[in-house]
């Protein structure tokens, strides 16, 4: 189903992913891809897995990393490549991993850039639309 959204919102969206990966001030910017022609965009997130009683929140909060495993929180990240052309998208969940830019994001980074580095045909101007009967098995 297409979500009707203009040209205009999409490329503010995408300016925006870009900028979570590409900007120094951004949350994935040291999971970036430097090599320009394969960059990546996304967007990083961390999701609670627990809730903090007011008791905790006056005492201060233990920090994730000092957390036992099972009360860390989990790691997201989902991201798309090549920015100027995207071919690829990946959506990565890392249980109980803490932050989305410490812990997924590395990995987005890894598989968006092997991907890329592999397809002979990642330059294309636009995704190829193969349908999942023309794909063989290796």
């Amino acid at each position: 189903k297409s979500i009707d959204l203009s040209h205009e919102t999409l490329a503010i969206i995408a300016r925006g992913m870009g900028r979570v990966v590409n900007h120094v001030s951004g949350t994935a910017y040291s999971a970036r891809i430097e090599e320009a022609r394969f960059a990546m965009g996304g967007k990083t997130g961390t999701s609670q897995v627990r809730s903090f009683t007011d008791i905790e929140r006056q005492s201060g909060v233990v920090k994730n990393k000092d957390r036992p495993w099972i009360e860390r929180d989990h790691a997201l990240f989902v991201g798309y490549a090549p920015i100027s052309a995207p071919r690829y998208a990946v959506a990565v969940i890392v249980e109980h991993g803490g932050s989305g830019s410490t812990t997924a994001a590395p990995i987005a980074h890894d598989i968006l850039l092997e991907a890329q580095r592999l397809d002979s045909i990642s330059r294309l101007s636009s995704p190829l639309n193969i349908r999942s009967s023309e794909i063989r098995k290796v």
